[in-house]
């Protein structure tokens, strides 16, 4: 069976129930840690497929990874991932747990990156601009990149607008190389 279908029924299985018990956004919040959890340690991918690693101790490493207070429902559903042996697919589910409750609660996520930091006022301005024009709420995230040298990138969605200064300077750089 296709591992996107497996990761799919789970993740859409876990935020069913999750709607139907009214914690689908206590389950967002730890699927969300584990999201990153994920992504801060690519290990946590490694000792989930390991056949040494004990049931239990995956149990444990997973739920410390979804923050300091997961709810029952999220221990519930490790517990039912890891005896179905479908801890490969996690990172999987938890992508799509997330990207299903996003739908639903109509929340659209900004990433904003800038050479140095973006002033509050700035990130209010831009989150209260786009409320505005999509109606949703607006989860954003500010990262400072000096590599961008000056200007920002803005990802919303799939959409990403690159203004910095670095992309710019490689525009003008190719069209330079291409006149030869």
């Amino acid at each position: 069976m296709d591992l996107g279908t497996i990761s799919s029924r789970y993740a859409r299985a876990l935020f069913s129930l999750a709607m139907e018990k009214k914690e689908e956004t206590r389950v967002y919040d730890d699927m969300k840690m584990l999201k990153e959890s994920f992504l801060l340690f690519p290990e946590l991918k490694e000792t989930l497929q390991n056949p040494i690693v004990s049931v239990a101790d995956k149990e444990k490493l997973l739920i410390n990874a979804g923050g300091i207070e997961v709810c029952d429902l999220y221990k519930r559903f490790i517990r039912m991932v890891l005896n179905h042996k479908r801890e490969s697919c996690l990172p999987s589910m938890t992508y799509i747990y997330i990207y299903l409750y996003r739908k639903e609660k109509k929340i659209t996520q900004i990433r904003f990156s800038s050479a140095s930091p973006i002033q509050e006022s700035t990130q209010k301005h831009l989150i209260e601009r786009l409320h505005q024009e999509t109606g949703d709420t607006i989860e954003f995230s500010g990262e400072v990149k000096p590599e961008l040298i000056g200007g920002f990138c803005l990802q919303i969605g799939n959409y990403r607008l690159d203004a910095s200064y670095a992309s710019q300077l490689k525009h003008i750089r190719e069209q330079l190389l291409q006149r030869k």
